[in-house]
Parts: structure tokens; C-alpha cells; sequence
């Protein structure tokens, strides 16, 4: 989770691509998913609403398997991204 000020930007690398966004204040271009402790950008919550493939996303695999988060697929064989 890198966080960076860009004057009054703030910034984050989001943790599925990697690529930074702006996470206030007064612009939100992505959110924190507390189950998971991870900063995910709205384009990468836009372009996976159906589910993570696990097998493209072996960073956030192992991140969850270390941090004891369960590992629950959906009726693809995909993670869910959870809501809140």
C-alpha cells in the first residue's frame, strides 16, 4: 500500500494493477476493501465486476492466504470483489 502527496493529491498504488489513484481529498478514483486490507482503483473494480480470475491475480492470492483472509469463489472460479 504505497500512499504518496501530490500537493493536495493523495495517492495510492492500487493493489490488483498496480497503477496509482487519487484517494482524496474531495476525488475518490478508487476504495479500501477492509475484508481483504487492500486499496483497489474503480477501474479494476469496473473491469472485474464479474470476479477476479485467481490464476491472473497470484499477488492478492498470496496476500490473502498470508493474512489468513478466506478464499471464497464464485460460481466461475472467481473471486468475488467484496463490497465494502
Amino acid at each position: 500500500m504505497a500512499q504518496r502527496m501530490e500537493g493536495d493529491k493523495i495517492l495510492y498504488d492500487c493493489f490488483l494493477c498496480e497503477r496509482p489513484f487519487q484517494f482524496g481529498p474531495h476525488l475518490y478514483n478508487g476504495r479500501h476493501i477492509a475484508a481483504w486490507n487492500v486499496q483497489i482503483c474503480d477501474n479494476c473494480t469496473k473491469w472485474n465486476w464479474d470476479g477476479l480470475v485467481p490464476e491472473r491475480h497470484s499477488r492478492l492470492i498470496e496476500h490473502l492466504r498470508a493474512n489468513g483472509i478466506p478464499i471464497n469463489l464464485n460460481a466461475n472460479g472467481w473471486l468475488d470483489i467484496p463490497r465494502s
